[in-house]
């Protein structure tokens, strides 16, 4: 033990100097600087990145849009169902009903320049944009059920055309004379039919 003592006291001890300390304090101060610079900067990236949230929305399908969907599977008609269904149930019991006797669903309706007119009921209305046998072009599947939807809204609430009997008139205008009764009761059979089938 006095060996040891007697050695570690025979060591020589270097005091540093004071421009060392402070360069050691200096590159202390700086190695921590730049620590909580990278601690700072990595915590403000985090921030910026998008939180992941539970915001999955689960659509809702209605028996209506159930019930119209398994109707018009599989026909050009199919891409309107959302925005049929989402009328009043009435208005969309004639559109399905209409547009079934009319053009099959959009297997047999006009065109434009070889294009798809989405006009699936023999619907005539006013615009520039018309076939040239007299049938009205629309720009897309949500606009044809609207403007045609809201016509046979009209009918419906004005007119009160509330049976595939009654809505003849969309078959033959407010006389149906120049039309054989065959015709007139096929059309009202066929159309009543898938009207009932929606509207029940």
């Amino acid at each position: 033990m006095k060996k040891y003592i007697k050695k570690l006291l025979s060591k020589k001890f270097v005091i540093p100097s004071p421009e060392e300390v402070l360069n050691k304090k200096a590159i202390l101060l700086f190695m921590v600087a730049l620590a909580l610079f990278y601690d700072i900067l990595i915590l403000g990236y985090a921030k910026s990145l998008p939180v992941a949230e539970n915001t999955i929305k689960t659509k809702i399908t209605t028996p209506l849009e159930k019930n119209i969907n398994s109707l018009v599977a599989g026909y050009p008609m199919e891409k309107m169902a959302p925005y049929i269904s989402a009328k009043e149930k009435r208005t969309a019991a004639f559109l399905i009903g209409i547009a079934k006797k009319e053009s099959n669903w959009g297997k047999y309706s006009p065109k434009l320049n070889g294009k798809d007119c989405f006009n699936y009921w023999g619907y005539r209305g006013q615009g520039e944009n018309v076939t040239p046998s007299g049938y009205t072009c629309f720009d897309s599947p949500k606009q044809a059920v609207d403007i045609v939807g809201k016509r046979i809204s009209t009918l419906i609430n004005d007119s009160n055309l509330s049976t595939p009997e009654e809505m003849i008139v969309w078959k033959c205008g407010w006389n149906c004379a120049g039309h054989s009764s065959e015709s007139v009761d096929k059309w009202i059979a066929d159309v009543g039919i898938y009207y009932n089938k929606v509207y029940q």
